[in-house]
């Protein structure tokens, strides 16, 4: 099916990457995400895409509510990563690493070890190993539903070092977890976070003697959290969500797939109701990060009162 496609250009400098966020409605089909996968990985080849980042459980979809679990885990047993691993090589061996066409797909999806699952993000390069686990990021906090299906990862982040900048990784819920941004931007210093969701757009909030409600609060939270992560650590924020309605849950997702600046204004961004592939090219990702930090570097002031404890995710005060 045709994708409206919506490209900018963020800057002149050619040896800065073109990054391609699939805003896209992934169903309880495996064949059909993966061929729908296909078609967007076809379109970044077509624009000179250099990375390419889709949402959370894009193969399988999203889990669902039912009181026959072990449907779902066989369902969910059909999607994992062994079990596509002839569409994975074929994707993989497409790539290239001479910076000109597409270097890296980020992608989302079931994880089988020890005969338990994982909601894990893999990075899809030509000199990466893909089964590696120290190129595997494990989702770390996973909201209720979740919780009957995957198993928590352990507190282990996932970086990676590319000619453009180092990238860190979170999965949806995670997102809300400022102190894992912040150990992202502090302890390991990367110039963007990854983040790809099944992020949901439907939930009241309401103040009836101020006049003001919404039926889209997870959706708002969407926009400020990935916006104040951007702003808080001065790093930018890449991401990915998918877009609709479940067909079994009924479950809607927000979309706004995005790209947010240091300075945390938002830079691009997608429809929250269709299927939207984001093209930005020429992302200075390292260079608008010095630059606004240079500017005005909040982080200078942190680190002059704050002295980082290693590994335990908390700061003591300069005494």
């Amino acid at each position: 099916m045709p994708y409206r496609i919506v490209e900018r250009v963020f800057s002149s400098d050619d040896n800065s990457p073109t990054v391609l966020i699939a805003n896209l409605h992934m169903k309880s089909d495996i064949e059909e995400n993966l061929k729908k996968m296909e078609q967007v990985v076809e379109i970044a080849h077509e624009k000179e895409v250099n990375i390419l980042i889709f949402p959370e459980l894009c193969v399988t979809g999203y889990v669902w509510e039912t009181e026959n679990e072990s449907e779902v885990r066989d369902y969910l047993r059909r999607g994992e990563n062994s079990q596509i691993a002839t569409w994975v090589k074929n994707i993989r061996d497409s790539l290239f690493d001479d910076g000109i066409g597409l270097e890296y797909v980020f992608y989302n999806n079931v994880n089988l070890k020890d005969d338990k699952f994982y909601n894990s993000t893999f990075i899809l390069n030509p000199n990466i190993d893909l089964y590696d686990e120290k190129y595997i990021y494990n989702k770390i906090f996973l909201p209720p539903i979740e919780q009957k299906y995957f198993e928590r990862g352990p507190d282990k982040r996932l970086t990676i070092d590319t000619k453009w900048g180092r990238f860190g990784f979170l999965i949806c819920y995670d997102l809300n977890f400022v102190e894992l941004a912040r150990k992202y931007a502090v302890d390991d210093d990367v110039d963007a976070i990854i983040t790809m969701a099944h992020w949901r757009s439907e939930a009241r909030r309401e103040y009836p003697e101020m006049n003001i409600k919404t039926d889209h609060y997870y959706g708002f939270l969407w926009n400020l959290m990935n916006s104040s992560k951007a702003a808080y650590n001065q790093v930018f924020s890449l991401a990915a969500n998918a877009v609709g309605r479940h067909e079994i849950s009924d479950v809607y997702f927000w979309g706004g797939s995005g790209i947010w600046a240091p300075s945390g204004m938002q830079l691009l961004q997608a429809s929250n109701i269709n299927e939207e592939l984001l093209i930005i090219k020429n992302l200075d990702i390292r260079g608008q990060k010095f630059k606004e930090k240079d500017d005005f570097n909040y982080m200078i002031d942190f680190e002059r009162f704050y002295n980082g404890i290693k590994d335990q995710g908390s700061y003591t005060k300069y005494l």
